[in-house]
């Protein structure tokens, strides 16, 4: 399911080069003026705002963007993948990615600013990471070299960079609280997605057939 997902990523990427990253960004991205206030605005949407909750999970407004979301999700989208099953991840993901948008809104009522990019979700895959697996060695890219790390050893600086940004009131197209909510409801919500003993019995058989 990360590969899956991480190909509905480029391919969505690939229309929004076609079609105008810009306007794409306008149509589906996530505004929290329209989420709040039932309204869409020009330019119009053929879809019900709440649409744009999971389609701007999957728009990025550019290379680096894209690049960097896909690098994170491939390093720690597995390993959860593995504990919690494919549909399950993927619910999981969704639910990160929207309560992450939500975070946001709640700070940002009257924006008329779309937010886009899969890095709230992501930020919930890192939160259950560092739930359940903060020791297991993820592989990283450092400049050319690629390097295995401990989980933790990335995750950590990472989040105190968001609530530092956060705190300073850095002013950036970034939308660092949402990362601090979705790393926070992805924390809250990795153990009731974790495989139980009986989804376990049923895969081990399922291979032994």
């Amino acid at each position: 399911m990360t590969t899956v997902l991480i190909i509905v990523n480029v391919v969505v990427f690939i229309f929004e080069l076609h079609h105008g990253i810009g306007r794409i960004s306008a149509i589906y991205g996530a505004i929290p003026y329209e989420l709040t206030h039932f309204k869409d605005i020009p330019p119009p949407s053929k879809y019900p705002v709440q649409f744009s909750l999971i389609a701007s999970l999957f728009l990025h407004g550019g290379f680096l963007h894209i690049i960097g979301n896909m690098l994170y999700l491939n390093a720690f989208g597995p390993n959860i993948e593995n504990k919690m099953g494919h549909f399950k991840y993927l619910l999981f993901y969704l639910l990160c990615g929207v309560g992450a948008t939500l975070f946001y809104i709640l700070f940002n009522i009257s924006s008329r600013i779309p937010m886009i990019g899969a890095s709230g979700a992501i930020a919930g895959v890192m939160g259950a990471h560092l739930v359940s697996s903060p020791g297991s060695k993820i592989k990283c890219l450092l400049l050319i070299f690629v390097i295995s790390l401990p989980a933790i050893v990335v995750i950590i600086p990472w989040i105190l960079i968001q609530i530092d940004l956060v705190y300073q009131g850095t002013r950036s197209n970034v939308a660092f609280v949402a990362h601090i909510g979705g790393f926070v409801i992805g924390m809250l919500l990795s153990k009731k997605f974790a495989r139980k003993k009986e989804d376990n019995w049923y895969i081990n058989y399922r291979d032994y057939l």
